[in-house]
């Protein structure tokens, strides 16, 4: 029910834990509810330094792993999951392999971490547990950013995310040279490009957006080496910005695409603009000037439309109650929740849902 791995060598600088195993073997609905606590994780800190504790919920941390479903999601409270492999059962039952992450923002004294198994149902397998100390001067886009999947890009677009498109980019160029395979490429490229189309004409591009993707798709078939094909859609996904947002590249992005990062590991907990300021070495003045600038609304709203991202996210993908998700995003209620999400996204939570589940039904 417990176990505990001290960190090699004596407490260190740690700027995150990963865990890998099966979470969990037993968490489907019919055996363990949505939303229910599986476990505690409590990061034990150096010397003078307090204790971190997460409570792990089925739904958000943790899922049924006998699912066969890719899981790749950031939590919004330092933590994130995404798949890394499958492993065979004793009996042959095949489980998926996944990696919970838990960042601290900032590098922390920490001597160790405790797993407590909380006595439900879902039976925890942990095969590794890293801790990633710093050793000097970080990118500010190393992370999660390396690993983004398609059905974020939409929502990255329209939050104007412009660190994570860029790292997005440069995966889909990766890619296609990986691949090797001409056609895959063009396709890949081909539907990455319709998805930033389509998450610009939700904010009001205009109808060249169309006519665009037809002049890609004819400049790209005609490319015969997957570097060519790589190397212009690279262009092509810039050109298609341009002009959505003139600051894009500024000499400041670096800057605020750090506080990005920032927020996005902690968007669901009490956060405002002193906080990220602080945290990028900015007075909290020229910080708000700078974010405005770069993404275009104001810090408060973007924490807003984040958490609303988020919810959708989780609304189309996971089981958990509306009034979970409501909560887990941070909402002092489920009637503010309800109300903002229904005018960014025209419809309420829970016809979102019906309209999805209809979908899915008649597929």
């Amino acid at each position: 029910m417990r176990l505990v791995v001290e960190v090699p060598d004596g407490a260190a600088r740690v700027s995150a834990v990963v865990m890998r195993g099966v979470f969990a073997a037993c968490a489907a609905i019919r055996h363990e509810p949505m939303g229910a606590i599986g476990a505690v994780l409590v990061v034990r800190g150096g010397e003078g330094v307090a204790p971190f504790q997460l409570n792990l919920v089925n739904g958000r941390h943790y899922g049924d792993a006998g699912d066969g479903v890719s899981v790749e999601r950031i939590n919004g409270d330092g933590t994130s999951l995404r798949r890394v492999g499958v492993v065979e059962g004793s009996d042959g039952e095949v489980f998926r392999v996944d990696e919970l992450r838990i960042e601290f923002g900032r590098v922390r004294s920490v001597s160790g971490l405790e797993f407590r198994d909380m006595g439900t149902p879902a039976s925890f397998v942990l095969f590794e547990v890293l801790f990633e100390a710093e050793m000097g001067a970080v990118c500010p886009f190393r992370g999660h950013g390396e690993k983004i999947s398609l059905a974020e890009v939409g929502s990255i677009v329209r939050l104007r995310d412009w660190g994570r498109f860029d790292a997005a980019v440069a995966q889909l160029r990766r890619g296609i040279l990986e691949s090797g395979d001409l056609d895959e490429g063009k396709g890949s490229a081909l539907t990455f490009l319709a998805v930033v189309a389509a998450a610009i004409l939700d904010f009001g591009g205009n109808r060249e957006m169309h006519r665009f993707q037809l002049d890609a798709a004819r400049e790209l078939d005609a490319l015969n080496d997957p570097r060519q094909v790589a190397d212009r859609a690279a262009a092509l996904a810039d050109q298609l910005l341009e002009g959505y947002l003139p600051n894009r590249k500024s000499d400041s992005g670096k800057v605020i695409d750090r506080a990005i990062r920032f927020i996005e590991s902690r968007f669901t907990q009490e956060l405002d603009d002193d906080d990220v300021a602080s945290e990028i070495g900015l007075s909290t003045s020229h910080f708000r000037a700078l974010f405005r600038e770069r993404v275009g609304v104001p810090f408060h709203k973007y924490i807003l439309n984040m958490r609303l991202e988020k919810a959708r996210q989780e609304i189309l993908t996971t089981e958990l109650a509306i009034r979970e998700i409501s909560e887990g995003m941070g909402f002092v209620s489920s009637a503010h929740f309800s109300r903002a999400f229904s005018q960014r996204f025209g419809v309420s939570p829970k016809v979102m849902r019906e309209n999805s589940n209809s979908d899915a039904n008649t597929g």
